[in-house]
């Protein structure tokens, strides 16, 4: 069953190599994969929305990084042998930066927006992974 987490950003998100502000971040849980896909106010050059595909040990991986990049406000790193993310702590917010160096995908947010981003990622995670209460 498909299952999408909605998630409203602020004013300092954006995503490049493709140079476009983003409004919202869609996160699909769906089977054991979690996608994380960009709304944009505009597209007329017809950008992919897909920012990257997790499985659920790198999307549990991924928001626990977060996490530690917000509360010890350093760089953080997610790499396993499906994705290399680099979560570096920045002046005004956040760049998360998938893949390689050289061909990567930069997404910065803000710090307004950070912890709606773990929440949907947590949240999305939890969905297709429930724990059961002890």
């Amino acid at each position: 069953m498909r299952h999408v987490v909605e998630i409203d950003l602020d004013e300092r998100a954006y995503l490049f190599p493709a140079g476009k502000p983003m409004t919202r971040l869609h996160i699909t849980a769906e089977g054991r994969e979690i996608e994380i896909n960009a709304i944009f106010p505009f597209n007329e050059a017809r950008t992919p929305a897909r920012i990257t595909t997790l499985d659920i040990t790198d999307a549990k991986d991924l928001a626990r990084r977060l996490l530690e990049a917000v509360f010890q406000a350093r760089t953080q790193h997610v790499v396993s042998d499906g994705v290399r993310v680099a979560i570096n702590v920045m002046t005004n917010g956040y760049n998360l930066q998938f893949g390689d160096l050289n061909h990567s995908t930069d997404m910065f947010l803000g710090f307004g927006c950070i912890w709606r981003v773990i929440q949907g990622l947590l949240r999305a995670v939890d969905h297709i992974a429930p724990i059961e209460a002890n």
